[in-house]
């Protein structure tokens, strides 16, 4: 009996240990950019942001700012895109406004987020430029 409670035990742990990686690779960038943007419905102002996330739901995503005065969530969706080297978060540009687009990184946790109303709008009269900034 004490036996079979030992291989339980270790057989616990090994599941538990296993699931380390899965939480690890969790989705944090850190960015600075001279403009502002949209991410989803919500334009934020230009400055250093956060893209996190979130533990309870994969395809959420929090932006939010260093302050912690501005925080939108976005929908988002894995991507396949990748880079050598930091990350890179990139945008759409119609005109003059910005359009937060998606994470790419090296280590396939690539993210492409959910495109807003606006920016559906913005589509309908042209065709966007894309360019990055450099992540952390």
């Amino acid at each position: 009996m004490r036996k079979i409670n030992m291989l339980r035990f270790a057989a616990g742990v090994i599941t538990l240990m296993s699931c380390l990686p899965c939480m690890a690779q969790n989705l944090k960038v850190t960015f600075t950019t001279p403009f502002s943007f949209y991410a989803g419905g919500a334009k934020l102002p230009a400055g250093t942001y956060t893209i996190r996330q979130q533990q309870g739901d994969p395809n959420i995503f929090e932006v939010q700012n260093a302050p912690g005065t501005h925080s939108v969530l976005v929908e988002g969706r894995q991507s396949t895109k990748t880079t050598s080297g930091s990350p890179q978060v990139t945008f759409n540009r119609y005109g003059t406004t910005e359009y937060l687009e998606g994470v790419v990184t090296a280590n396939m946790n690539s993210v492409d987020l959910e495109t807003g109303v606006a920016e559906k709008a913005a589509a309908k009269t042209g065709s966007p430029q894309s360019h990055t900034v450099a992540g952390k």
